[in-house]
């Protein structure tokens, strides 16, 4: 399995959030979400995420599986901080912050553009540090020389509740990816697929055929993980063959990934068909009730969950309107 994918992986541990029945762990999960939501105080949001830390030591993962799935998300964590910092404009200013461009910054900035495109194709070992490097000399002969002709200004405020509301964000996304992953990494993909079936047995008064949704759901989290497995050796195969996806010109790039996605769509069928005659062969019959060798049974540590679930949203309740 690859080691950097966390979603739709399972972890083989011995804790009681393993031993949880996969309905208990899909209604609280749930149920925490929405808490997540519901929550408006910082304080109450810290409280929230060092219970979602107390859950995942609990849970004898290691804790680097989850930094892992944090990690895949960074992009986002950063946009999203970054958007509620420069754009909400609430409360009073905390900061300024004012940028004047000049002919000098606008050739320091055209240098380091260029330095790191030519770094990408040329320099191999120590490229980041090679251009930090140049990017703080750039910076001391910007703030030591800078005597040239201003072309425009722009200046930057920072406002209390932007910060705020930005944290509060940050929380909630690496609260919900947390208590994702760790539904996946404690939950085999068949119990998943069982609990989700039983959980939402009501959807079919509403004529929701629930065990193929519930069928599929479980497919895709099992073949993520071993797609993006054979992505990765498609993409070794061709690197021996002397493709480069990193470089080149546009066109060129467009011609390796079609190289790549071909040969995922010819295998992803094939898995597809492969897995369609194996569940024929078993006598799978889509929509019909299918019997189950291990039915799920709630334990005691089920109905504390539930019990402890529900204390919880009360009190975030009873927060939410005091404060």
């Amino acid at each position: 399995m690859n080691g950097k994918l966390v979603f739709g992986q399972y972890y083989n541990a011995s804790s009681w959030v393993h031993r949880l029945d996969p309905r208990t762990k899909l209604i609280c999960l749930f149920a925490m979400m929405i808490g997540l939501f519901v929550i408006t105080n910082t304080y109450a949001l810290l409280a929230a995420l060092g219970l979602v830390l107390v859950l995942i030591i609990s849970s004898r993962i290691p804790i680097n599986k989850f930094f892992q799935g944090i990690k895949m998300m960074a992009m986002l964590l950063v946009f999203t901080f970054f958007f509620q910092v420069v754009f909400n404009r609430a409360g009073n200013i905390v900061a300024s912050f004012t940028f004047n461009m000049t002919v000098l910054n606008l050739g320091i900035v055209i240098f380091l553009l260029v330095l790191f495109i030519v770094m990408g194709k040329f320099v191999k070992k120590f490229r980041i540090i090679t251009f930090l490097l140049f990017f703080f000399i750039a910076m001391y002969v910007q703030y030591s020389l800078d005597t040239s002709r201003l072309l425009f200004s722009y200046s930057l405020d920072i406002y209390d509740q932007g910060m705020e509301s930005a944290f509060k964000i940050l929380i909630r996304i690496i609260s919900l990816i947390s208590l994702s992953s760790l539904l996946t990494l404690s939950t085999k993909p068949s119990d998943l697929n069982n609990g989700l079936e039983s959980v939402a047995k009501p959807l079919k008064y509403l004529r929701v055929n629930v065990s193929i949704l519930s069928m599929m759901v479980s497919i895709a989290l099992r073949f993520i993980p071993t797609l993006i497995n054979e992505a990765n050796r498609i993409l070794k195969a061709q690197a021996s063959r002397g493709v480069d996806f990193k470089e080149g010109k546009v066109r060129e790039k467009i011609t390796q990934i079609v190289s790549l996605l071909i040969p995922m769509f010819v295998i992803a069928y094939k898995r597809a068909e492969e897995l369609a005659n194996a569940m024929e062969a078993r006598g799978y019959i889509p929509g019909e009730e299918r019997s189950k060798i291990n039915e799920l049974k709630y334990k005691t540590s089920d109905v504390l969950t539930y019990i402890t679930t529900a204390v919880i949203l009360t009190l975030i309740v009873v927060v939410k309107i005091v404060l």
